[in-house]
């Protein structure tokens, strides 16, 4: 009797779920395509990943060269990009609207100003069009490549921006010069301000004149002298010091000449006074000044005179005390002369060097000079009974304070082609 047919095709049936063999064929037959799908999915999107961070590292460098060259910052934008290998640049202009496209990338570039106040929330504290500028704006789309699942995925858009701000800082101070080194009076000055005996030659005079000194540097060796550890320049400058604290720390400063090394040292053995001076009413270092000890600026040169930085501060630990030098005869026709120099209290809040943007004040102190000359006659009878040895002439001078404001910064950063 023939078997049924179901019962043959359920028979058969069972023997093929039984039998194992070429299962794992069917099986990757079945899910090759989809896993095919998803490593093309995994390949592309990868590669948008790896892209889209490019991208943004090419805004970013894009921003920082475009504020570095605020004048033409389109220029400065198109050109980064270019050199970086982004392909067909297209600079998107304020009120058009620009689509991106395979091959084809879309800048918008803006000038502004930004404000780092903390009171300011994120997104307020760029203002686009803002004068004067000091900040850019790069916002960049491109189409990225795809290389299996264009089929599978829409069109994407990368989409990166980038601000960068730079404002421009420059070190400048105010006071007199000298116009010509008498090693005598310098003695005699230098002495009065430090109530100390100075005596120096022209030549230690020359040598402390030409020397420059790095401000930094300076403040390190401060720190030093004054065991401060583990600080910021605006904390070593919040402290005082004593003139020869000072000297010393000049005298420290590894680029000082040996000549200029050797007056110093000189000048801070002998200066015992132990009057201390604010350091911020001698140096100002504006933002550098969150600096941590040790560590340097990059760009900016901060150089200042050993004389100007001694003298400054030796007038500042005077205070309003009254200098006299007697000049004796050194003047032609004099019989005798003597200077009396009194130097007021600077102005609050105006050190004698700092470092600041455009509007940055520097102001010097208020300077009374008192000169007393006496004038020999070479022909003593006058006539009528009347005779005249000497006559002394008294000369009062008023030197009002000076003021240096900072108007205009320069630098020379270059221009892309």
């Amino acid at each position: 009797m023939s078997e049924p047919l179901l019962e043959r095709i359920g028979r058969v049936a069972c023997s093929m779920l039984g039998d194992l063999k070429a299962n794992f064929t069917v099986m990757t037959a079945l899910c090759a395509p989809f896993a095919l799908a998803l490593a093309a999915f995994a390949i592309d999107e990868g590669s948008i990943y790896t892209e889209r961070r490019e991208a943004q590292a090419m805004t970013d460098l894009a921003a920082i060269t475009a504020a570095s060259n605020i004048n033409n910052i389109e220029a400065a934008v198109v050109t980064t990009l270019g050199d970086n290998g982004m392909p067909g640049i297209v600079v998107q202009k304020a009120g058009q609207t620009i689509a991106p496209a395979l091959g084809k990338t879309v800048v918008s570039v803006t000038a502004g100003r930004y404000s780092p106040e903390s009171s300011l929330g994120v997104d307020k504290r760029f203002e686009a069009g803002k004068t004067p500028y000091n900040a850019v704006h790069v916002a960049l789309k491109k189409i990225p490549a795809r290389y299996f699942a264009s089929s599978l995925i829409p069109t994407p858009v990368i989409g990166t921006e980038a601000l960068a701000s730079v404002t421009p800082q420059a070190m400048f101070s105010v006071g007199s010069r000298l116009l010509s080194v008498n090693g005598g009076i310098l003695n005699s000055l230098l002495s009065g301000l430090l109530g100390t005996n100075i005596s120096l030659s022209v030549m230690d005079y020359n040598a402390l004149i030409s020397a420059d000194v790095n401000v930094l540097s300076f403040v390190d060796a401060l720190a030093v002298q004054l065991q401060l550890t583990g600080v910021s320049y605006s904390d070593v400058l919040a402290s005082k010091a004593t003139v020869g604290q000072v000297a010393t720390a000049l005298a420290n400063v590894s680029t000082v000449g040996s000549s200029s090394k050797l007056v110093l040292q000189t000048i801070a053995s002998r200066a015992t006074s132990t009057v201390k001076i604010p350091l911020k009413h001698l140096v100002d270092l504006g933002s550098i000044g969150q600096l941590g000890l040790g560590q340097k600026p990059a760009g900016l040169s901060v150089d200042a005179s050993a004389m100007g930085m001694l003298t400054t501060a030796a007038a500042l630990a005077n205070g309003s005390n009254q200098v006299q030098v007697n000049l004796g005869a050194t003047i032609p026709g004099l019989t005798s002369t003597t200077l009396a120099v009194a130097i007021g209290e600077p102005a609050q809040f105006s050190p004698w060097l700092t470092i600041g943007e455009k509007g940055a004040v520097v102001r010097t102190a208020q300077t009374r000079i008192k000169l007393v000359a006496s004038v020999g006659i070479d022909n003593s009878n006058l006539g009528g009974g009347i005779s005249l040895l000497a006559v002394k002439l008294p000369l009062h001078v008023e030197v009002a304070s000076a003021e240096a404001r900072l108007t205009d910064i320069s630098c020379a950063t270059g221009h892309p082609d």
